[in-house]
Order: structure tokens, then sequence, then C-alpha cells
């Protein structure tokens, strides 16, 4: 997967829309009532009692694309409501449907809401390396300063004293309920790279936050690829690189530096998604 194919194409520092949870909701409902596919070949009360739940949920999977428009502030609360309203709305139908199985054009529309709620949560920002070698500086200081600044969100840097190569991420962060932290946190972190061996791109947002996973050939001896592949997908095979420094408003636990006796060879990065992850 190309690196551009795997990022968002908006920037942490870009403005941001000022509009709320309850007209993004609201604007997805309206287009749903025209826009969901309910099959025309069923009749009776159970399809009658599905349209209304069926409808909000694809508008919440909808309006869940599109958080990253709302106010910062103010998306802690919407994913809380969402999720409220995800969960009301797979209530009902449970109920509407419990004496047969559920048509699966329902079960399709659950799953989207639900899908769309995991990936708001897992949207974070992400630095990639933009030179042939990155090593990351020990990151014990920008886990102190982050939660001196009150952050309670999830930061994963690069382990530290290992060599990552172009094309990886290795720092990323979110909010506890998804999206960028504030810039505040941009500023450290950007701060913190500064201090590390190598070069990374501008920061740019990713959905879902991903892992790097560092592949072995054991016959041949030594690394074979890193593999780009995000949180939400299936667990690969491999050494995860990424080491989470701060989480929740704890922090993790940070390995010392590798003793390194001399620079491995170039590896490759390969990005995948999640379609591609049980490969």
């Amino acid at each position: 997967m190309n690196i551009n194919d795997a990022k968002s194409n908006k920037s942490p520092k870009e403005s941001i829309n000022p509009a709320t949870w309850a007209t993004l909701l609201a604007g997805w409902v309206q287009f749903a009532q025209s826009a969901v596919a309910l099959p025309k070949d069923e009749q009776g009360e159970r399809w009658r009692e599905s349209i209304a739940p069926t409808i909000s949920l694809h508008a919440h999977a909808m309006a869940l694309g599109e958080i990253d428009t709302i106010d910062p502030v103010e998306r802690p609360l919407a994913m809380d409501r969402s999720e409220l309203g995800i969960k009301e709305q797979i209530a009902t139908l449970n109920q509407v449907w419990r004496s047969e199985p559920m048509p699966e054009s329902i079960i399709e529309l659950i799953e989207d809401a639900k899908d769309a709620w995991e990936l708001a949560l897992h949207e974070g920002v992400v630095w990639i390396v933009n030179s042939d070698r990155f090593i990351a500086f020990h990151p014990a200081h920008l886990a102190e300063e982050l939660l001196d600044a009150g952050f309670i969100g999830e930061v994963l840097v690069a382990s530290p004293g290992i060599e990552m190569f172009k094309g990886a991420p290795v720092v990323i962060a979110r909010e506890n309920a998804g999206g960028q932290p504030g810039d505040d946190i941009l500023q450290l972190i950007q701060r913190y790279l500064k201090m590390c061996e190598g070069k990374v791109e501008a920061p740019s947002i990713l959905r879902p936050i991903c892992q790097v996973y560092r592949q072995f050939d054991f016959l041949k001896g030594g690394a074979a690829k890193d593999v780009v592949a995000p949180v939400l997908g299936d667990l690969q095979s491999g050494q995860p690189l990424l080491i989470p420094i701060v989480s929740g408003g704890a922090m993790g636990a940070i390995p010392m530096p590798r003793k390194v006796n001399q620079p491995m060879g170039i590896v490759k990065v390969e990005w995948i998604d999640e379609s591609q992850s049980d490969s």
C-alpha cells in the first residue's frame, strides 16, 4: 500500500469547520432517509419497525466519518452520544427480530456503524520517516512533559535505539476520544523529534492508527521487512516497533536503548490495509 493512500491529506494545522455533532448527525439522517436501501420484497411489521433504527445507524456511520469537522472540545461528548445512539438502535433491532434471523442487510448496517465508531476512536496523527534512517532518542522526558501538560490520550514512539527506515511511522498520537491532540502536545512531540537522529515528514491525520512489525528471515538472517498495519486489523507476525509511552494519563514501560555495533542494511517498509492484514 502506498504511504499516501494510508494517510489523510488533512494536516493537523488545517482549520476545522465549526460544525456540531447535532447538525452533522441531522444532515446525515436527512440524507439517509432517501439513501438507505431496504429490501422491497419483504413486507410486514418487522420491516416497518426497522426503518427508523436502520436510518439512524446509517446516519451515525456517515457522521462519524466527518467527526473531525466538529470542534475538538465537543468530540468526547459526540463520541459518547454516538456510542449510546448506536447501542440503542442495535437493541431496538434485536428486539424487533428476536423471533427470527435478522436480515443480512440490517446486520451490515449495524457492523458499518460499529466500525465507523471504532475508526473515529482510533484516528490520530502520524509522523513518518523522510530520511533513509531514523533512530529515536529515549522518550522518557517527552512522556513526563506530556503528563505534566495533562494529556490523557495515547502516544506511541519508535523504540529507542532501534533503526527505522524511510516510510515508517515513528510517532503516533491521538486524543482519548480519538482525533488529533492540541497544538501544545504537537509542539512537544515536534521538539522531541528534533533531538532524534533522522528526519520526518510533516504530521498528518491517520485513521486508524497503526503499528509497525519487524519481520525476520531466519534462514537468511536479519530483518526481512517492516510491516505497517492498522491496529484494528488482524495481529501481524513480527516484533512491534512502536511503544506506548503514555496512555490514559499513565506512563508506559519504556525500555533502555539497545546497543548497536554496526548499522543495519536498509529494510523495506510495507504498508497494508485491513483487507490485506490477514494475508
